[in-house]
């Protein structure tokens, strides 16, 4: 018996979300994104190395303000003397500023654990404490700073004091890039209002971000939590890796859509290379994005839902259908699951997933039609997605590559009928076949009995002759389950309950393909059984009333 141990966390299926994120100031009108719904794509440049962006040097401008924005210079007085930004980048830290006020929110926010943020953060970060508007409370969070500090170790504490700054200009008055972009951060006016005056970062590209929520929902509001901030610096690490891997692996790129405005679902026709250049390649990555209004937290959507990459075909004609309609083209179904992901609360977010198990679905090339969906974004207020997709082939020169996908069990209703509708399934294989493998896509979501699918640890159970599998998420009802994958990709300090483990998936990830490896368990020249039964916390399921939804996409690839 072999064990797959895959924990996630939380989104809505259907209309709702699955919590609440913090009540917003008021409904305001979605703003217009300057991006038009995409025509026909085509394959960009065949083979052509991503580009990672040059971090090892200050970037000469043009500085912004903006989110985004490139950092301009700027220099601080501390406690131990004028620190300048230009002469301190190197491509290597991430920059994070807080903002030292008389607010509750500072008060309460800087009133935990400094030894705490640091012990979680990455050591190639630096932290500003910024007084503002005549605050007082910077010299007394310096003192109990110094306690704090002393604790650590001799080592972490000289890395740290040159680490954490405690600047001694007035944000409201300083002459400075840094003074500009703190007074042009209190003038914004987002749909939603989040922290926009109080603090920020500036990532290992030099590029200004915005910081999420520092906190917790509880039944008495926000319980602010210091130590979140690392997350901030976590991510910022993961995203440069990244980068570096997309550049390290040379890619035929598809562009399917370009910071396009999507309320829902948007159909794509495009251009795949054709046949004789898709045999080519042994690697399909997905590469989404989607970003908020502006790019600010509260120019976003407020909730963590279902998305998909579809494969759409022409349906078969229906035999009550009557006469076609010449006008309206052929009737399509769009219901082969390529790719999943889960939207964020209020945050944007980029995600590249590996998903060379369904290459063969696009082996034909040419032609073809996608659906990209998400449900649309309507508490407390409409908002789009501004989305850009992209599909990657590669060829990294693996020894055996996937020539056939074939489609195997669904998901549905999570109760005592699972078993009846999903028997056994069986089937040859080409005598060329070298691997075989099961390709998952498995979420849990629904509100039924406290959101079992959703919290509850469900195993899936699949026997291929003889020998079980068992995809399961102990970490379904982890406080932190999905915080602790922030360094996988989780978007950090989204603006609602992220951090809880869920059923399979975490808000603000993608969902990526469990594969499990049968190929020494296959019977070649003769007939295969596989068979699928679910449990929840290990016990099979009797309940009519059911334990919510499985959303499944499962998959048998073979290749040679």
């Amino acid at each position: 018996m072999r064990w797959f141990h895959w924990v996630a966390v939380g989104a809505a299926l259907g209309a709702a979300g699955c919590d609440e994120a913090p009540t917003p100031a008021a409904d305001a009108a979605v703003a217009d994104v300057a991006s038009d719904l995409p025509g026909p794509r085509d394959a960009d440049a065949t083979d052509a190395a991503v580009d990672a962006p040059d971090a090892s040097r200050f970037a000469p401008g043009p500085y912004g303000v903006r989110p985004r924005d490139l950092a301009g210079p700027f220099t601080v007085m501390t406690q131990e003397g004028a620190w300048s930004f230009a002469e301190h980048f190197t491509g290597e830290d991430s920059y994070v500023f807080v903002v030292v006020n008389a607010s509750s929110y500072s008060t309460t926010l800087l009133g935990g654990s400094l030894a705490a943020l640091l012990e979680q953060s990455p050591r190639n970060v630096h932290y500003f404490f910024l007084p503002a508007a005549g605050s007082t409370q910077l010299a007394d969070l310096r003192l109990r700073a110094e306690e704090e500090l002393a604790g650590l170790g001799e080592d972490d504490r000289a890395h740290w004091a040159a680490r954490v700054h405690f600047v001694t200009d007035d944000l409201t008055t300083a002459q400075s890039w840094l003074g500009e972009l703190y007074r042009s951060r209190r003038a914004t006016t987002n749909m939603v209002p989040r922290y926009e005056a109080v603090q920020w970062a500036v990532d290992r590209f030099q590029r200004i971000r915005e910081v999420g929520m520092l906190g917790r929902i509880a039944s008495s509001g926000l319980r602010l939590e210091l130590p979140l901030l690392a997350n901030e610096a976590r991510y910022y690490n993961f995203e440069y890796a990244r980068e570096q891997e997309l550049a390290a692996h040379p890619a035929t790129t598809v562009t399917l859509l370009d910071r396009a405005t999507v309320i829902d679902n948007i159909d794509i026709d495009v251009t795949l290379p054709d046949r004789a250049a898709m045999e080519g390649f042994d690697t399909l990555e997905v590469d989404l994005r989607t970003d908020c209004v502006n790019h600010r937290d509260g120019d976003c959507g407020a909730w963590d839902y279902l998305s998909h990459l579809w494969l759409c075909a022409e349906a078969p004609p229906s035999a009550d259908a009557g006469a076609p309609d010449a006008d309206a083209g052929p009737a399509l179904r769009c219901d082969v699951e390529l790719a999943r992901w889960i939207t964020t609360y209020w945050r944007e977010g980029r995600w590249v997933t590996d998903i060379s198990g369904v290459l063969p679905l696009l082996r034909d090339g040419g032609r073809q039609r996608l659906r990209w969906y998400a449900s649309r974004q309507f508490d407390p207020r409409p908002a789009p997605y501004v989305a850009s997709l992209a599909l990657r082939f590669g060829n990294r020169r693996r020894a055996l590559r996937p020539f056939e996908t074939r489609p195997l069990f669904q998901g549905g209703p999570l109760n005592a009928t699972w078993a009846a509708r999903h028997p056994a399934q069986r089937f040859t294989v080409p005598a060329d076949t070298r691997r075989a493998e099961l390709y998952v896509l498995v979420t849990g979501h629904g509100s039924e009995t406290s959101q079992c699918a959703e919290f509850c640890n469900h195993g899936h159970r699949f026997t291929f002759n003889g020998h079980e599998h068992v995809v399961e998420f102990p970490e379904a009802r982890s406080p932190d389950g999905c915080a602790e994958r922030v360094g996988e990709g989780v978007v950090p300090n989204q603006h609602g309950t992220w951090y809880f483990g869920r059923g399979g998936w975490c808000p603000g990830l993608d969902v990526r393909p469990v594969v499990v490896d049968l190929t020494s368990e296959l019977r070649m020249g003769a007939e295969n059984e596989l068979s699928y039964g679910v449990t929840v916390d290990g016990r099979a399921i009797t309940s009519m009333l059911g334990y919510g939804n499985v959303v499944l996409s499962s998959y048998l690839v073979l290749s040679r």
